[in-house]
This record gives structure tokens, C-alpha cells and sequence, in this order.
């Protein structure tokens, strides 16, 4: 795979991860837009969620299910947050909380959030930031911090997201009254799922780096990071 070809693919992943984190704050029109732009970089993900909202005459049906299931007030259907999976049922803040805390403020992340860091979509909204810096890495020929940033990206995603994520999602599509919630459920699940397996099958691409003497050498991110 050339450097081109590579980062391509990333900056898809990118968006992927980016939309998805959208979809997990209250919806609103501007979501549903972006869900149905034929044109939108992400727009492969949410055929099944594009056919949930035709027709749909306002999305008051969608934010009381989002509610139902993710914020309250009686209980959450669906807890939206990863130490309730990990750790113990009524806990938000554990260790692995606080690991995620340390991996966000490690990367220079300001530690602002209204949610708890460990939120579906933060952490979503991280592997974004993750994907991110490595295409910026790869831009410019820095081949070294372009591996390091797939090995964070692999390492968050086996400590932490793809251990409950099923788990969720599972909740999602039991408890949601909507079809909507129902395709993200199925959505957020398989694309992880395949990303997983995407990040453990990388194969060497040549990525050139800038020499001081402005020639190039290649060099190979390979598949036993």
C-alpha cells in the first residue's frame, strides 16, 4: 500500500470514528443531516440509519429514546459509559476511568468534559484524535510517530473500547424503541469490530521521510507493531 493509499484510508477511519461520536450526544437536525449526506465522507456507515429516519416528521421520537436509554431519569437502559461494563455496575469512576483520564492528558488533551472521560463518545471522539495525529505524522514523512500513534490507537481500542462495546450495543438494541438506535447499535458494533481486525492486519506501506539533504528514503510500517 503507497503512503497515499494509506492515508486515504485513514483519514476514512478518522471520519468514521468522528461521526460515530457524534451520533451519541442529543440528535438534531444538524445529525439527521448528517447521517443522509449521500455526499459525506462517513456515508457508507448508515444506510440501515438513513432508512430509520425517512419520512420521520420531527426528531422528538429520537431524542426521548436517546434520553430513555442514556441519560435517565429512572435508571439508564443503556449506560453509555465504560466502567459500568468494566468494573462494577454502579460504578463511573474506576480505574479504568482514570486510566483513560491519564491516556487523554498523556496526548495534551485538557480534561474539560461535561461527561465522564470514559463516555462512548468521548472515547470515540479519542480514536478520532488518535487517527488524526497519525495522518499528520504521515504527512510529513515521520514514519516512527505514525507507528506510534497506530500502536496507541490498537492499545485503546484492546484496553478499553472494544472490551464493552458489545456489551452496550447489546443494551441498545434490546432497549431502544427506535429503529434508529437500533442500526446505530448494530453500526457502532461492526465497524469497531472490523477495525479491530483492520489494525491488526496492517501491511508494510512505503512512507517517505525527508532527509536534511531534502532526498527521501523509505521506510515501512509493518504488521508486527
Amino acid at each position: 500500500m503507497t503512503v497515499e493509499e494509506h492515508i486515504s484510508q485513514e483519514e476514512y477511519r478518522g471520519a468514521c470514528y468522528k461521526s460515530l461520536s457524534d451520533c451519541y450526544y442529543l440528535p438534531d437536525a444538524g445529525l439527521l443531516k448528517m447521517i443522509s449526506d449521500p455526499d459525506g465522507t462517513a456515508c457508507g456507515l448508515y444506510s440501515g440509519m438513513v432508512q430509520s429516519i425517512k419520512g420521520l416528521s420531527d426528531i422528538e421520537s429520537i431524542q426521548v429514546d436517546y434520553s430513555r436509554l442514556f441519560v435517565g431519569p429512572y435508571g439508564l437502559l443503556a449506560p453509555p459509559y465504560g466502567s459500568v461494563y468494566l468494573e462494577n455496575k454502579r460504578m463511573l469512576i474506576g480505574d479504568s476511568t482514570l486510566d483513560v483520564r491519564r491516556r487523554y492528558a498523556k496526548e495534551g488533551l485538557r480534561i474539560n468534559f461535561k461527561e465522564a472521560p470514559n463516555h462512548i463518545a468521548i472515547e470515540l471522539e479519542f480514536m478520532y484524535f488518535l487517527i488524526h495525529k497519525e495522518v499528520e505524522a504521515a504527512l510529513v514523512g515521520d514514519s516512527a510517530q505514525a507507528v506510534d500513534y497506530i500502536r496507541k490507537q490498537r492499545d485503546f481500542l484492546e484496553v478499553h473500547l472494544v472490551r464493552w462495546v458489545c456489551d452496550l450495543t447489546a443494551l441498545m438494541a434490546a432497549k431502544a424503541e427506535t429503529a434508529f438506535y437500533r442500526e446505530l447499535a448494530n453500526v457502532t458494533k461492526t465497524f469497531i469490530e472490523a477495525d479491530v481486525q483492520n489494525l491488526s492486519d496492517i501491511t508494510p506501506y512505503d512512507l517517505p521521510a525527508q532527509r536534511a539533504n531534502g532526498k527521501t528514503e523509505e521506510l515501512l510500517v509493518r504488521k508486527e507493531l
